[in-house]
Formats: structure tokens, sequence, C-alpha cells
């Protein structure tokens, strides 16, 4: 497990550039210039999520965060298909649209799936590494596979969950809210209202879809491929992983770097944004080095 490095002193970061969706593209918000950094946001929020690491810009690197269809800025867009491999070819269109290079692909719950789709049915993408926050690489628990969402998952209570996002989602936004905050704490009030806003955006017939579809997949044998660099970082105290997860997924790859934030919950780069960039600019760093010394 990496030791991260000392919080570094950040400048004051750039504002994010928002571009609105189009046909064949995501809406999506950037920030900086040099090596791309593709943010992918979870399930029911945007990339919004992600106004912490806009810091990176301030250290070289261009940051990008996309809206997955159905989300925030892409909330409008009615997808015939609402797929984890749907939204990985939205991502796709938006590296080539982009003309993007080199670009380290991070996401982070649902937005992690989307990356390791990205390895399984995109693999001509110009891609330096893949990273992962706080995500098991399968939502349903088996006996070859007892890490997945709150040890006890099965997709009976996938389905249910499906029809309940249909039928009530203004009831869920404070139960699915909470649970992105460390076991134990008290979110930050401005902070829960920001992701309680951001659900708020969200088109509820496109996260039941793709809530469903989540728990069908299964990434075990495309993290055990896997032929990029690989990294995941992980919350301490997340509620809705045990803390087993975090090396099950890294022995699928063991060369994988592996990072946990200590007092984050499922969200580290909310909680502890500082904490986060760091682990971040760590595994950037790796692999600028490695290509460096090749």
């Amino acid at each position: 497990m990496n030791v991260l490095p000392p919080v570094l002193a950040y400048g004051t970061p750039p504002a994010f550039v928002e571009h609105a969706a189009r046909a064949g593209l995501p809406g999506w918000r950037e920030a900086g210039s040099g090596q791309p950094v593709l943010l992918l946001h979870g399930w029911s929020v945007s990339g919004e999520a992600f106004d912490g690491q806009r810091a990176l810009a301030t250290q070289g690197y261009r940051v990008i965060a996309p809206d997955h269809a159905g989300h925030g800025l892409s909330a409008a867009l009615r997808p015939s298909d609402a797929t984890i491999a749907g939204l990985a070819m939205d991502v796709a269109a938006l590296i080539r649209h982009l003309a993007l290079d080199e670009v380290v692909v991070v996401g982070w719950s649902m937005g992690a799936m989307v990356a390791w789709e990205l390895m399984r049915s995109q693999s001509d993408l110009p891609i330096a590494m893949v990273g992962s926050i706080d995500m098991t690489p399968r939502l349903i628990t088996s006996p070859d596979w007892p890490h997945g969402l709150h040890s006890r998952y099965d997709m009976a209570q996938a389905r249910q969950m499906t029809a309940r996002i249909q039928q009530r989602w203004d009831s869920l936004l404070a139960p699915v809210a909470a649970g992105l905050w460390a076991k134990g704490a008290q979110p930050n009030p401005e902070q829960s209202r920001s992701v309680m806003r951001m659900m708020r955006q969200c088109a509820p017939h496109t996260l039941a879809a793709l809530w469903e579809d989540m728990a069908r997949q299964d990434f075990r044998a495309v993290l055990q491929a896997a032929r990029w660099p690989l990294f995941h970082v992980y919350g301490q105290c997340s509620r809705l992983y045990a803390s087993s997860v975090s090396h099950a997924t890294q022995a699928l790859h063991p060369a994988a770097r592996l990072t946990t934030i200590s007092g984050a919950g499922h969200a580290p780069h909310l909680e502890h944004p500082d904490q986060t960039n760091a682990a971040l600019l760590q595994m950037l760093h790796s692999i600028n080095d490695k290509a460096a010394s090749a």
C-alpha cells in the first residue's frame, strides 16, 4: 500500500468551463492544460463532485469531468441503451472529439465501471493509466466474491432498488446521499446540500436502468487481463464496501497500486480532497516517471 506524500500547497485553481451536451457527446467541464486527467463521476451525481480536483490543474494537468447520460449537464440525454457499455461509448466519443492523448482515466463508483468498460470494449483509446475510487468490480456477492455492495447484495435486491428509483426517486435522495460519507461522521452541510442538488438534476428512468445494469457487471476478468497500469483508491471508512474489497480488487492485478484515504468514506475526493489529490498526483507522477525512464 502506498504512503501518501505530504499534502501540496496549491495555488488558486482555475474555474471549470462547462460545455453543453450535444448529439453524440455528453456535456463536460474542464480546467487547466497539460496531460489530460478524465474524471468519471458516480451514479446519481455529476462531474461537479470533482470540484475539489480542479486543484490538479495548478500542477500541470488538464482536468476534464464529463456528465454521464441522465446526469447533470447530460440529464436531457435519453439513451436508448442506458448501460455501462453505453456510457463508455459516450466517454470514448469525448476522448476522440477532444483529441486527447496519454489520458489518465479515473472513475469513482459507477464511473470506475465505465473506466473498466473502456478497457474491455475501447482498447484502441490512447490511455496511459486507469484508476478507480472506492468501487468493487462486482456489485453482487457470491461465494467466490464476498466483496460486493454491503457484502451481501443480490439481483433480487438490485431489481427492488430499480423499481423504487422509478417509482419514488425523491424519497431515496437522503438515504443514497448518506451512503457517501464516512461511517460515524456527519457530512459537511454545504457538501450534503450540493450532493442533493446534483441528485435532483438526474433523470430517474436512466438512473434505474443504470443501477440494474451495474448489478449485472463483473469486471474481475477485465482487471486480471489489464494491459494498462491500474491504481485503486479506497475510503478507509466506506459505508458501502468492507475494507476487504480493496485488497481483493488489487489481488486481481497485483501490479496495481493501492492507496487508502484515512477517515474517508465512499467519496474521499469530496470529504478529503487534499489527501485524494495527493494520492492522484502520486499515481500521475509514477506513470510519467516510468515513461521518462523507458
